[in-house]
């Protein structure tokens, strides 16, 4: 009876062979189902990292009442991202209870969707522009989803039923700065024209400015009659004033264009008008000069040489 009762005991303690064929086939399963769900979310995770989130161009958020019409954009960079698939524009018609789209089309860089709004709250409302997802074509040929969330829009009612509503300051929006105006292009203009306005006043108030200030090159008696000042050419004696005599000379042939004596002074004073005051002097000077050159008589007195050439310089200055 021992042996008996202490073998029952021990067939008890041991699994049965169904039993753990059971076991062994429901790890199985269970291991199975856990790659499955592992496979499903990195689908969804590759999805959702290869997804593009475009930029868009939202209508105001307020401002709306029924039988208004607000534009959306999708901005889509052709180099960068491709291409908007048309076929996946979502199809015109009612969308949801407040809004209907009357228009998707795709445009230059992107989309453009028109919704308008042909239901009215009883009071002011927030109301959420649909979602929506479209299939972007990349430069590669493949096709990768773009998600559009929602965008918040408030709308109220035509008209207003019951107790006027007070609006708290706080509830204000901020004001907006105005964009600033691009002037370059009329500066660039304005200061054209003030510089062709000044050249063209400097251009004719410049000769007036020349003659009145004497900015001018000095002429040949001008000249002449510096040099007369200089130490070199103010002796007395004899070598300084046949000097005296021959710097005078050259100014005279430099006015006349050629050598002027006693019997051509008329070239001079053809040639220089406004010197015909000075031709008794200068007339006298040939002549002593004429005396001086064949040895009759002395050169002229350096006095006389200095006041010939500051007359001449004179007229010449006043031409």
């Amino acid at each position: 009876m021992a042996k008996t009762a202490s073998t029952d005991a021990r067939r008890h303690a041991l699994p049965s062979p169904a039993c753990g064929r059971g076991v062994g086939g429901e790890g199985r399963r269970n291991r199975a189902g856990v790659k499955v769900v592992a496979g499903v979310l990195l689908i969804a995770l590759a999805t959702a990292a290869s997804a593009l989130s475009p930029d868009t161009v939202e209508p105001r958020p307020f401002g709306y009442t029924v039988g208004d019409v607000l534009e959306r954009r999708v901005l889509v960079d052709p180099e960068r991202e491709g291409t908007v698939d048309p076929a996946s524009l979502p199809r015109p018609g009612r969308s949801g209870r407040w809004f209907q789209l009357r228009e998707a089309s795709a445009v230059p860089g992107g989309v453009r969707l028109l919704y308008q709004i042909v239901n009215t709250p009883m009071q002011p409302d927030a109301e959420n522009l649909p979602s929506l997802r479209l299939s972007v074509i990349g430069r590669d040929g493949q096709a990768r989803p773009a998600d559009i969330g929602p965008f918040t829009v408030t709308m109220a009612p035509v008209t207003h039923v019951g107790p006027d509503e007070v609006i708290d300051a706080g509830d204000l929006r901020p004001d907006l700065d105005p964009r600033p105006i691009d002037t370059s292009a009329r500066r660039l203009r304005v200061l054209a024209g003030a510089g062709a306005l000044a050249a063209l006043v400097a251009a004719l108030l410049a000769p007036a400015l020349v003659r009145r200030l004497g900015w001018r090159p000095a002429g040949p008696f001008a000249r002449a009659a510096r040099a007369l000042r200089r130490s070199r050419l103010r002796g007395e004696d004899e070598a300084a004033r046949a000097r005296a005599l021959r710097r005078l000379h050259e100014a005279l042939d430099e006015a006349a264009g050629r050598t002027v004596a006693l019997d051509n002074v008329e070239l001079l004073f053809r040639a220089n008008p406004r010197l015909e005051p000075a031709r008794a002097a200068v007339q006298g000077l040939l002549a002593d000069s004429r005396a001086a050159f064949f040895g009759q008589a002395p050169p002229p007195a350096r006095a006389r040489l200095a006041s010939v050439a500051g007359e001449l310089a004179a007229l010449e200055r006043r031409g």
